[in-house]
């Protein structure tokens, strides 16, 4: 695929349409804002090198879940995105999602393993914990409302059994569940012992099996029959 521009910023390379580069120079202000922080929590010391790839153009775009004024994914470089200036996102919901492609990228190839099977709800809560997507849920009375909203009326879910390739993430409200159990980890563990839960699959698998239910518990919410 060919990009207008290509621009070196220490260890992160964006290659882009001529027409992103106002956003794209604002991206990388963002990413350098945030890249420390994101290392640091998931204590990745290396200097990834990291490729993102930004484009305006429909044709390019290769929507993966259809079409949407910003769509990405991550692969075994870093982050591919399409950008729409002219829809209904804000610049800061792609900054984030641009960010949240990256934590995909970095966990995998710098934490837990390139070589390992994808645990989906670990890999989705960490990108939207880490990139702050729901960082208006930092506010205790919202994020009880959020807890309640979406634990109250659920019952023996295995996070384990949702995945994207059937749909079932996004048909079980995968994304706000995953970002409940990641948090919860990450609230009720020292940074080190986080860390050390989010490398080992044998430990994510056994806590994705009741996790939910154990949260469910600790804030008295029970399912009505």
């Amino acid at each position: 695929m060919n990009f207008d521009l290509s621009i070196k910023n220490n260890d992160l390379t964006i290659f882009c349409s001529k027409s992103l580069e106002n956003f794209l120079n604002e991206f990388i202000n963002y990413y350098n804002e945030n890249i420390e922080r994101v290392k640091e929590e998931l204590s990745i010391s290396q200097k990834p090198k990291i490729i993102v790839a930004l484009t305006d153009d429909e044709e390019k775009a290769g929507f993966v879940y259809g079409k949407s004024s910003f769509s990405g994914f991550f692969n075994d470089k870093g982050a591919f995105a399409y950008i729409n200036l002219n829809g209904n996102k804000t610049k800061e919901y792609m900054f984030k999602g641009l960010i949240h492609e990256l934590i995909h990228y970095l966990y995998k190839y710098y934490v837990y393993g390139k070589d390992k099977e994808r645990i989906t709800w670990v890999d989705e809560g960490l990108a939207q914990f880490f990139s702050k997507q729901k960082d208006d849920l930092n506010n205790k009375e919202k994020y009880n409302l959020f807890l309640e909203g979406n634990l109250k009326f659920i019952d023996n879910i295995n996070l384990n059994e949702l995945n994207h390739n059937d749909r079932s993430f996004g048909n079980n409200n995968g994304y706000n569940l995953s970002y409940i159990a990641i948090r919860h980890l990450y609230e009720t563990h020292s940074h080190e012992e986080f860390v050390e839960i989010i490398k080992s699959e044998e430990r994510l698998l056994e806590i994705g099996n009741t996790i939910i239910n154990q949260i469910k518990k600790c804030n008295n919410f029970y399912t009505l029959s």
